[in-house]
């Protein structure tokens, strides 16, 4: 028998053994963890590009039983997990936004290409999603116009005027419509912004809002 031979049996047993005794080797490195994190930071401080080549073999070697373990792990722990993404989501709103834009500007014609494909393949249930919400929307912008609308509506008309001369988006400050707070329809309430900026922001975001 070769040396490589040995070596490849040598492998083969040892995964046996850890297949056999999953549970208890899994105990072991936690514990083994606990005891040593100091040391363990140190090596991958040390050894990082062995490191990271290491992981990125295990992980092509193992892609669907890593994928199982996630799928699992995410389903056990699906609400903490979520409460877990939106908390950090809510700390770091500039960075999401700035990630957002970042990769929307390296992937334009990519995202382009999936949206065009999903509309191809839902043109009715999209018609029948737009209509509802064209109507909601119509509703809610009925109930956000003041009594006194007709004073300023021909500085509210040169503002959509101006957004539709430049490209920019007509925005409303406070939005009509969001769980927390409905802002008017009124000139103090618009602002002209980039669409994509406008598309990010949403109807989540509005000065001196609320934190919870």
């Amino acid at each position: 028998m070769t040396e490589e031979e040995r070596k490849e049996r040598k492998r083969e047993n040892d995964k046996k053994y850890q297949e056999k005794n999953k549970e208890r080797k899994q105990e072991y490195d936690k514990i083994y963890q606990e005891e040593n994190r100091e040391k363990i930071r140190k090596y991958r401080e040390k050894n990082k590009e062995r490191t990271r080549e290491c992981r990125k073999k295990y992980n092509e070697e193992n892609k669907e039983q890593i994928n199982e373990y996630n799928k699992k792990q995410y389903k056990k722990n699906k609400e903490k997990i979520k409460a877990a993404f939106k908390k950090w989501r809510d700390e770091n709103k500039e960075e999401v936004l700035a990630r957002k834009k970042k990769y929307y500007e390296e992937n334009k014609a990519t995202i382009k290409k999936w949206r065009d494909e999903y509309r191809e393949k839902n043109k009715e249930l999209l018609s029948i999603q737009y209509a509802k919400n064209g109507i909601k929307r119509r509703v809610q912008h009925r109930k956000a116009i003041p009594a006194w609308f007709e004073q300023e509506q021909d500085k509210v008309a040169l503002i959509y005027a101006k957004a539709r001369e430049f490209g920019f988006h007509v925005d409303h400050i406070v939005p009509l419509r969001s769980k927390k707070v409905c802002g008017l329809h009124t000139w103090a309430n618009l602002q002209l912004l980039a669409p994509e900026v406008n598309i990010s922001k949403g109807n989540r975001r509005w000065p001196d809002m609320p934190s919870t």
